[in-house]
This record gives structure tokens, sequence and C-alpha cells, in this order.
């Protein structure tokens, strides 16, 4: 993905986490069934896996911290993601 491409699938990310805030947030597998509706129909577990990490590290997106099965990582959007996508929309 070159820069531009990968900023667009940043933001998809956090439109996806926006439309689905819950509070048990959205595991990668979930989020790449989801990535379609904005065009990024084929992204990997992985490529998912290190984008949010990147948003995580900005705190648009904020990890789930489970007790049991911790290996099963799930994210959600974050008051600063929710602003931030009211701003670039």
């Amino acid at each position: 993905m070159n820069a531009e491409q990968k900023e667009l699938f940043r933001k998809a990310i956090l439109q996806v986490l926006d439309l689905n805030r819950t509070r048990f947030g959205l595991p990668p597998t979930a989020i790449r069934l989801h990535l379609g509706q904005f065009g990024f129909p084929g992204a990997s577990v992985e490529q998912i896996r290190e984008e949010v990490d990147y948003l995580v590290g900005k705190n648009l997106v904020e990890e789930v911290l489970k007790t049991i099965s911790r290996e099963n990582r799930a994210w959600r959007i974050t008051d600063a993601g929710i602003a931030f996508l009211d701003g670039q929309l």
C-alpha cells in the first residue's frame, strides 16, 4: 500500500469501529469482514493488526483487555478516534 492507501485504510478501520461501538470491541476477523464496504475486501488479518496497533499508538483506538484468552485481541474506538472522524467527515 502507498501512503494514501494506508491513510484510507486506517480511516476505514476507524469507521468500522465507530459503526460497531461495543464495550467488547471487535477482533481483527470481524474488522476484516466489515472493511469490504469501505473498499478493502482483501485486507489480511496481519495488515489489520499492524494498522490497529498504529492507531492505538495515536490514541484513536484502544485494546479491550481480556482476563481469559488474551490471545484473542479486540479493539474499540476511543473518544479521540470519534472526534477525529467527526473532523474528517
